[in-house]
């Protein structure tokens, strides 16, 4: 026999390794994409270039504004280090997005179904391998950034919401796009989730119309302003499975 169809033999009376031979077929193939696209071969870097950047900016422009204003924007370094905890969740977001639009445009995500895993195990493989490539990137990234109060296991919390963003951001591109031109648009709109966090500085009742979102929860579970960080992170959660069962549901009749 064979060495390859040994494994595949093996495989097959393992169902664990045999699921985990899939995913990584799977990682595989998405990596493969992603490098064939300069736009989605740059996304992935793109959190640690931003909390890079903003690790020099943040002192430099706290320097000129406690000189000439003697406001201190350094004492706000939790709040940046939450934005950054979040950044990979869209950037992965946007790359699972973009290749389930070539999937839907190419007619692949027509034959899914008559995969084993079917459509909803292949569509929770893709989405959740970039979700966990979020959850690590989105701490690693934390680190780079360097401000503010280290606290790991906040930190953790709000990577967890923030990796449900990539799912979240994946699965909004895939049911309202078109394609990616348009993609882009729909990025543009959903931008303005990048100032939910800031909500946690307002007051009742203003601070109430973020609390939909889930990346208003997880600036709660970071700086722990308004609500114990237990309670912000079980929000995020279902807030997040929330929204992504909404768009599921949004997407599957996309594509039926």
């Amino acid at each position: 026999m064979e060495p390859r169809e040994a494994a595949d033999t093996t495989a097959r009376g393992n169902p664990r390794r045999g699921a985990a031979r899939n995913l990584g077929r799977l990682a595989a193939a998405d990596l493969r994409m992603l490098a064939r696209d300069p736009l989605l071969a740059f996304l992935p870097f793109i959190p640690f270039l931003a909390a890079l950047a903003l690790r020099f900016a943040v002192p430099l422009l706290s320097g000129v504004l406690e000189r000439t204003l003697g406001f201190r924007l350094l004492d706000w370094a939790d709040l940046f280090r939450a934005v950054i905890l979040l950044f990979p969740g869209m950037f992965y977001g946007m790359a699972s997005g973009f290749l389930l639009l070539d999937d839907r445009d190419d007619g692949v995500s027509a034959y899914w179904g008559v995969t084993p895993a079917g459509r909803p195990g292949y569509l929770g493989a893709r989405l959740g391998l970039f979700s966990a490539a979020a959850f690590l990137a989105g701490v690693l990234a934390a680190r780079v950034f360097g401000l503010g109060r280290p606290d790991l296991v906040r930190e953790l919390g709000a990577a967890a919401i923030g990796a449900a963003q990539a799912a979240f951001f994946g699965l909004f591109l895939a049911a309202f796009a078109s394609d990616k031109v348009e993609g882009l648009s729909v990025l543009k709109a959903l931008g303005g989730l990048d100032l939910a966090p800031l909500a946690v500085l307002a007051a009742l009742p203003l601070r109430a119309a973020a609390w939909p979102f889930p990346q208003y929860w997880a600036a709660e579970v970071l700086l722990g302003r308004n609500v114990r960080p237990g309670i912000a992170l079980a929000a995020g959660l279902v807030s997040s499975a929330l929204w992504i069962a909404a768009l599921y549901g949004k997407y599957r009749k996309r594509i039926e």
